[in-house]
């Protein structure tokens, strides 16, 4: 049926450009819905609808002229039919005409769209027939390469909410709760027939068939789970889909076939997540690239694991963690887990799940009778400073943890003395006693338990000739820890400032040895075996960008590259103005500070004060409001940085500066996330790929 072109009685005095959402309603109800319910199959109507859709879920979609031309059907403008305009309305005032370039076709404002799609939806207008119209119209033998990604948006793309990713596209929610199962299923089998090299669409449709249709279909689920990996073999997060089916289903059947069954989906994932690139060797002949490496195989293995431990007899245990393959796979598996949550989180705003870290910690006990929080591991000491903290993953777990005392960090850092003591060589043992005592500063400057600084500096330095370029990226962060020059705190320096003079050092006021004080060998001793090297301090290079260098190297090479990429790098310490140890502030610290400061806004609050907490906490990072505080800047020295190369085209997130400590300029990279001032001070951090630059703003916006 053709549009219905008379007189619409449309409200000429309305201005598109100004118009407000209480008007867009009003237009909405007293012109909009009369001409619906007398023309609900005219084709303006028919692609109003289309529209609406598309710009309710996909923001920033449109449709070209020329489809919508399409859709109108005859008589063209070309060939003397009306305008384009004309033939649109009472809907032309909704809908701009080139946004974002002329001919792009869409709604001018997505909360309008969202209007429109609940007055649709209030004539019992079926969303899923109009999703497929559109698929029908638009999606032929030659399918316009545009609307591809508004379509795999529009179905399949999962929105991250306050504590976990959705389960389906909010499109494909909303016809579930409107119309029901069976409609979203025709969508997305009309989809994956539409786009039948596309795996994305069968791989929704077999998590519709057992997250959705009750009861759970796990048949169908794997068939059109096979059906995504056989568009994709080399995927693992289509790989995933199977292992998330077999772990479903084991929550729910019985044992032993399906848990061998899921535990080899998870490992086929876990061998094409490995495979898979990232998204830099796109176009250089890589199959399968990723933005961010795919865990879900490790994670989805851990979870088969703790699902069979729980539903097995006694005696069934017993025969599960005899399987000393298993055993080792599942420790593997923690220690993985233990530093990727410790190093970083998926974005600034964003912290895993709840249940991520109680997964894998209970089946790590289940399978190893040891507690994680008892982990003294590298990572685990870095994390144990976390606990009792809001943000820590153990209290977000659940788990009743309390903050490490004074006597508990004093034990393990005697416990840790002891297994170097009667392990000298052992380098990764000297990197947890160093760590530890590092750790116990931050919680009791004065300890009388504490290693000197030039001890630790001698330990250390027994290893820096011996593959001096082929350590990890922990004992290269331990170095620059140990031997970095003190300096007294520069003042602000504004921001048209590039040329920084020479800083001074404040050698008269420190004990320790830094990095200007050492001479430098230019031979290595030909014995390069750590325990033959002299416990002096004459090895140490003073250049420290060599040091932040092989840093780097050794984040690409020990896989951190590969297995954190697209990730926030958390920064684990921050330069402080104390000296020795103590000028290293663990970023439990600033947490500490932060929550302490949300409480206090919070007091008398109402409503869900964790959720509220947990959104200031993260908007503070963000915004880098934690910066201005008052407690937090006390602690903090301010480092003077020149910029590494003068700024040409926009801004980026990430940018390189120099650094300028000790009479040397070390290159950083400046996190351009916080308050912009004319006069600005910075912070410097750590993570495990090397230093980062904050900015801190200036005095003038601290509030007291």
């Amino acid at each position: 049926m053709a549009e219905n072109t008379s007189d619409t009685g449309t409200d000429e005095s309305l201005d598109s450009e100004e118009m407000t959402i209480e008007e867009c309603i009003l237009h909405l109800h007293d012109t909009i819905s009369p001409y619906v319910q007398q023309n609900p199959t005219s084709t303006n109507t028919q692609l109003f609808c289309m529209l609406a859709l598309l710009n309710a879920y996909v923001p920033e979609s449109y449709l070209l002229l020329p489809d919508c031309q399409q859709i109108l059907g005859p008589p063209d403008p070309i060939h003397g039919g009306p305008p384009f305009e004309e033939r649109m309305k009472p809907f032309t005032i909704l809908i701009n005409t080139s946004n974002p370039s002329p001919g792009h076709i869409s709604f001018i404002h997505q909360m309008f769209a969202q209007a429109a799609v609940e007055v649709l939806c209030s004539f019992n207008i079926s969303m899923s027939d109009k999703v497929e119209e559109l698929m029908v119209k638009l999606c032929g033998d030659e399918v316009q390469p545009y609307i591809i990604p508004f379509i795999k948006d529009l179905l399949t793309k999962r929105e991250m909410g306050a504590i976990r990713q959705d389960k389906f596209s909010r499109m494909i929610e909303d016809i579930l709760k409107r119309e029901g199962f069976y409609p979203a299923l025709s969508v997305l089998m009309t989809a994956s027939n539409k786009f039948h090299l596309n795996p994305i669409f069968p791989q929704a449709v077999a998590r519709l068939n057992y997250i959705a249709r009750k009861p759970s279909d796990y048949r169908r689920a794997e068939q059109w789970a096979n059906k995504a990996i056989e568009r994709a073999p080399g995927s693992s997060y289509m790989a995933d889909t199977l292992g998330q089916i077999h772990k479903n289903r084991l929550m729910k059947t019985s044992i032993v076939n399906t848990a061998d069954r899921a535990f080899a989906a998870f490992e086929d994932v876990e061998r094409k997540a490995e495979n898979e690139a990232g998204p830099e060797m796109v176009g250089e002949g890589t199959v399968n690239t990723s933005n961010s490496f795919n865990n879900r195989g490790l994670f989805g293995f851990i979870q088969v694991a703790k699902i069979a431990y729980e539903k097995c007899n006694t005696q069934q245990r017993e025969h599960l963690i005899q399987n000393t393959k298993r055993n080792r796979k599942v420790e593997d598996i923690f220690k993985f887990f233990s530093w990727y949550l410790t190093y970083s989180k998926p974005d600034m705003k964003t912290l895993e799940p709840s249940y991520f870290w109680k997964d894998v910690s209970r089946c790590y006990k289940y399978f190893t009778t040891e507690t994680a929080a008892e982990s003294t591991s590298f990572s685990g000491l870095l994390d144990c400073l976390n606990h009792g903290l809001f943000t820590s993953r153990g209290k977000r777990a659940g788990f009743q943890e309390d903050t490490k005392t004074v006597f508990e960090l004093e034990e393990i850092q005697g416990a840790l003395k002891a297994s170097y003591e009667e392990n000298v060589n052992d380098i990764r043992v000297a990197e947890r006693y160093i760590l530890s005592n590092i750790i116990l500063s931050n919680r009791m400057p004065d300890s009388p338990q504490l290693t000197p600084v030039r001890e630790l500096q001698a330990i250390i330095q027994r290893f820096l000739s011996a593959e001096l370029q082929r350590r990890s990226p922990e004992f290269y962060l331990l170095v620059l820890l140990l031997f970095w020059p003190e300096e007294q705190p520069p003042v602000v320096q504004s921001k048209d400032d590039e040329e920084v003079g020479q800083l001074d050092t404040d050698d008269d006021n420190s004990e320790d040895t830094t990095w200007e004080d050492t001479e430098i060998n230019e031979e290595p001793a030909a014995n390069t075996e750590p325990e033959q090297l002299p416990p002096d301090l004459n090895l140490l290079d003073s250049n420290l960008q060599q040091y932040v260098t092989f840093m780097e190297t050794a984040f690409e090479r020990a896989g951190y590259a590969k297995y954190l990429r697209g990730r926030y790098l958390l920064p684990l310490f921050f330069l402080g103005k104390g000296t020795g140890l103590c000028k290293w502030i663990h970023k439990s610290t600033l947490d500490a500070i932060v929550e302490e400061n949300v409480d206090a806004e919070l007091v008398g609050a109402q409503g869900n004060i964790k959720l509220e907490k947990t959104i200031m906490i993260n908007d503070m990072w963000i915004n880098g409001e934690v910066w201005l505080l008052p407690k937090i800047r006390d602690i903090l020295l301010p480092i003077r940085v020149e910029p590494y190369h003068p700024l040409i085209g926009p801004r980026l997130k990430e940018e390189p500066v120099l650094v300028c400590v000790g009479g040397q300029r070390i290159k950083a990279m400046l996190n351009n996330v916080g308050p912009d001032a004319s006069v600005m001070s910075y912070y410097l951090g750590f993570n495990i790929q090397g230093l980062v630059v904050f900015k801190a703003g200036s005095e003038a916006l601290v509030v007291p």
